[in-house]
């Protein structure tokens, strides 16, 4: 299956993807904020990265932007998971940074693999 990066502050999500995902076959890797998450897409190189829009000191947003801008990742498929509303803005992001999904949160284990699985072939 797949390689999958988590990169997420809150540690209940971080467990929940974890459990679903590893379940499903996939081999996760976490972070805990955007500095290791991109420490650990340079040095792992996901198939998926599936970040938290809304993070302390650095957001999804800046996140993307470093990943984008770090030639070892800027290729990266990134899924958004976020509990913050789709709207213009976002989807703009989205489509700027070449991210296909978002997943939300919350989400059922078997809507969350959907998603997974739309992003890895996306």
């Amino acid at each position: 299956m797949a390689a999958i990066l988590v990169v997420d502050d809150d540690p209940n999500a971080r467990l929940l993807l974890r459990t679903v995902l590893t379940y499903a076959g996939h081999s996760v890797s976490e972070a805990s904020n955007g500095g290791e998450g991109l420490a650990a897409a340079a040095d792992e190189r996901p198939d998926l990265i599936v970040l938290d829009l809304s993070m302390p000191s650095m957001g999804g947003p800046e996140f993307v932007r470093a990943l984008r801008a770090d030639p070892r990742c800027r290729s990266a498929r990134v899924a958004l998971y976020t509990a913050t509303a789709m709207n213009a803005a976002t989807r703009d992001f989205m489509e700027m940074y070449g991210i296909r999904s978002a997943i939300p949160k919350p989400s059922e284990p078997t809507e969350l693999l959907e998603a997974v699985e739309r992003a890895l072939v996306a």
